[in-house]
């Protein structure tokens, strides 16, 4: 006899028989971010019941918490609780998905769109529904405008900002949009290497605390009180660290001499 679902009420349900929402918002999930909630829902559960409703064949569809659904199979669950909902089934599903956290500036500027098709919004209509100043609906929909090299980019990228692509989008040619673009990502790359770089100094600056850290431990070390067994152990280990400092110092040493025999020599040089 099939579940007969009561609108509002919580129920536990299996989520191999969860379907998604064909046409949810959320076109993009980001890796890390899936691996933390499920790490999250591991350890703590699932503190928001997803909402859900019956589609047209009487299945289990789910309206909102696609992403939470994800996480949780990923930790291992084999249920979820979820409430079930009924009515206007997508606008409810609408306006959860463009209020929540998450969403591309893509995701979100095509989900309005489709909401603006599919219900025959105006923009002003469109903010009403979605609570949102109109304004910001007009800038948002406007990155529907961008090539679809730029949005596709933008869409696996949660973390271009929103602003470069509105910035884009103000650009009256799709020749000026890319470049507008490009010059952002450019810079981006050049950013995220310099970065990369400092962290890089930052790590090679705490081995070497450690390593002068290190010999200071040595320094007065008690290793006439400690057992035979201890006392050979350190001995193994000091050895160790003396064959592999040898190899560096060693190594060190000769790339100097390279270094200093590429040197230009001052009679060489042409002062003229």
């Amino acid at each position: 006899m099939a579940t007969k679902y009561i609108k509002g009420k919580l129920y536990k349900l299996k989520i191999a028989d969860l379907q998604p929402d064909p046409q949810q918002a959320r076109t993009f999930m980001d890796t890390v971010a899936l691996n933390e909630l499920a790490a999250s829902i591991e350890k703590y559960g699932i503190l928001v019941p997803i909402q859900f409703c019956l589609n047209e064949e009487g299945g289990l569809m789910i309206v909102s918490g696609h992403r939470r659904v994800k996480a949780a199979a990923k930790a291992g669950l084999t249920e979820i609780h979820g409430t079930f909902t009924e009515g206007d089934i997508r606008l409810q599903g609408f306006v959860d998905n463009l209020q929540r956290e998450g969403l591309t500036p893509v995701d979100e500027a095509e989900q309005m769109k489709l909401m603006m098709k599919e219900y025959a919004f105006n923009q002003y209509q469109l903010a009403d529904a979605l609570g949102k100043d109109r304004t910001t609906v007009t800038k948002t929909l406007s990155i529907n405008k961008l090539p679809e090299d730029i949005r596709s980019a933008a869409r696996t990228n949660p973390n271009i900002p929103k602003s470069v692509l509105l910035d884009a989008a103000r650009m009256s040619t799709e020749k000026s949009m890319r470049r507008k673009f490009l010059s952002y990502m450019t810079q981006a790359a050049k950013a995220g290497q310099a970065s990369a770089r400092k962290q890089r100094l930052s790590k090679e600056r705490i081995l070497i605390t450690k390593t002068d850290n290190l010999t200071g431990e040595l320094d007065g070390l008690p290793w006439r009180e400690w057992a035979e067994d201890d006392r050979n152990d350190l001995a193994s280990a000091l050895a160790g660290i003396r064959r592999k400092a040898d190899e560096l110092l060693a190594e060190m040493e000769w790339n100097r001499e390279e270094e200093e025999e590429e040197k230009p020599s001052a009679s060489g040089m042409n002062l003229s």
